[in-house]
């Protein structure tokens, strides 16, 4: 291994490599992490995740923006300078690699692959996540470097959680530490501490929250242009890694900082990064739509920004906005790329409030459980006639499920067809330790008939939508013509592969029923 690099860091910071893509929209980005070694891997590296581009000696042009964060904290508590720390790509990272180094930091939202969406790709198509695949080809490739070299790696990102719940024979080798939770209060001081040859007395560390006033704007561009307008949740949710963590909003300046840094660096089509958008600068649950509004119109004055797209929104905050007020945000958001297709993710989770209320207990909050399907309907016209796109998502075998409920969710998702509107359904998968032990995951072998009507539906409605609006928001972040009409003509393969998975599960569920109905009867006659 012969480092080309120039830079002799004493830190580098690297996220796996399905989060070192050029992706030009969110969009692109969520597919790419749901991928299956099914895909060819020319395919996947050069057309569904092309590499970032690098500077000569090796810096990612655009990084994660939690590595962005570690980066700019490090820079700002812990003395060491700009050489010292660099963010760099799995395809670089051998030429950054020397006696030099003393800690090589590496993040991923989904390492093992257990986060829910990847989970429910990974029930139906054979082959590995490449999210696994790619992390373990890099923790492969740094303990071999790290046995010559005798720097730490420290694990951290939205996954790192996976690998203190589950064992990974690669990553239990190379990792020295994994760290859990937002870096800036005590990862610093706990990077200096490794630097200086001292490791925590436990593997596994559960950093301190930080207070937003206190967070450092980023020193480089993110990938995808992603911003943090708020961070943690607080609602509670069983299925969530964030869920006891309470929302806290970045200040205006902060926020500003960072679109001015992605602009700076070329990054034009943006994303704002929340649980909750409309929430922003809320006190509690109450939506404050004055400080919103206000963040908007300042955003509004940067030049150079073309598109943003948003992440989440809860239900109940959307219920607390006015017609007039969303019509204000709509328009605030229309900047020099008009999308026709404006999308916000929500969290449906299921059509019953007391399944919601017992599995999330704050998402109701502040309605009753009584409330919630309604809240659903109510949410869905509202977006539609005030010009948003809505992209649901569903938790099917919840905890407490049953046949009714899976009946009302449906209901729900035929309402979703006269829409604009998309839904996607994923498997519950649990999040703690004792509903792992207890075997909590949902899986194809859990699934009912009624099961794979709801999620068929779901699909139906995806496989007409998502291209109107997977070519729009392309459109609206530069993707080029010629790409853009390639990956519809690979998403009608897709289709089809999805309506052939369907059918012979059907089948197989079918039978399986037939079979369960005629030893019920023979039981019964035998009993008789």
């Amino acid at each position: 291994m012969t480092n080309t690099s120039t830079l002799k860091p004493a830190v580098i910071l690297v996220a796996d490599r399905t989060l070192s893509a050029r992706y030009r929209v969110l969009f692109e980005g969520i597919f790419a992490t749901m991928q299956m070694t099914q895909v060819p891997s020319v395919m996947m590296r050069h057309l569904l995740s092309p590499a970032v581009k690098t500077t000569p000696d090796g810096r990612a042009s655009v990084a994660a923006l939690g590595l962005r964060r570690v980066e700019s904290s490090l820079l700002a508590q812990t003395g060491l300078q700009p050489q010292d720390v660099v963010c760099t790509t799995p395809e670089r990272l051998g030429d950054l690699l020397g006696p030099w180094v003393k800690v090589v930091g590496v993040c991923s939202s989904d390492p093992l692959g257990r986060g829910m969406s990847n989970t429910t790709t990974s029930n139906f198509w054979s082959g590995e996540l490449y999210t696994r695949r790619w992390m373990r080809e890099m923790l492969t490739q740094l303990l071999k470097a790290k046995q010559r070299y005798g720097f730490k790696v420290i694990g951290g990102g939205a996954g790192a959680w996976q690998w203190r719940m589950y064992r990974d024979a690669v990553a239990d080798e190379c990792l020295d530490v994994v760290f859990e939770g937002y870096f800036e209060k005590t990862g610093p001081d706990s990077i200096k501490s490794i630097l200086n040859g001292q490791l925590p007395e436990d593997k596994f560390v559960t950093l301190e929250a930080t207070t937003a006033q206190d967070i450092c704007p980023i020193r480089g561009p993110s990938l995808m242009g992603a911003v943090e307008f708020s961070r943690g949740c607080g609602r509670g949710c069983r299925f969530c890694s964030i869920s006891k963590t309470s929302m806290q909003h970045l200040p205006a300046e902060t926020i500003l900082a960072d679109l001015e840094t992605n602009v700076a660096g070329g990054v034009r089509s943006v994303v704002s990064g929340s649980e909750d958008f409309f929430r922003y600068g809320a006190d509690g649950l109450k939506v404050n739509f004055d400080k919103l509004h206000h963040l908007l119109m300042e955003i509004r004055q940067i030049q150079g920004l073309s598109f943003m797209q948003m992440d989440h929104a809860n239900i109940t905050s959307i219920a607390q906005m006015t017609d007039e007020q969303l019509q204000e945000i709509r328009r605030l958001l229309t900047w020099e790329k008009n999308s026709r297709y404006l999308w916000v993710n929500m969290g449906a989770e299921s059509a019953s409030g007391n399944l919601v209320k017992a599995n999330a207990p704050g998402k109701v909050a502040p309605y009753r459980p009584e409330d919630w399907e309604g809240l659903l309907y109510d949410s869905a016209e509202k977006m539609t006639r005030n010009g948003f796109f809505g992209v649901f998502s569903l938790v099917l075998g919840m905890p407490g499920e049953t046949g009714q409920d899976v009946e009302r969710t449906l209901k729900f998702v035929r309402f979703l067809e006269q829409q604009n509107a998309i839904v996607f359904p994923v498997f519950y998968e649990p999040y703690t330790a004792e509903e792992i032990q207890s075997d909590y995951s949902f899986t194809l072998a859990k699934m009912r008939l009624e099961h794979l009507e709801l999620y068929r539906r779901c699909y139906e409605i995806n496989f007409k939508k998502v291209p109107l609006l997977y070519w729009d928001n392309q459109r609206c972040g530069g993707v080029p013509w010629a790409k853009r009409a390639l990956l519809q003509m690979l998403g009608k393969t897709e289709v089809f592969s999805w309506r052939r998975a369907f059918n012979r599960l059907e089948k197989q569920l079918t039978k399986e029923k037939r079979k369960n109905t005629i030893d019920n009867v023979v039981i019964r006659t035998a009993e008789n």
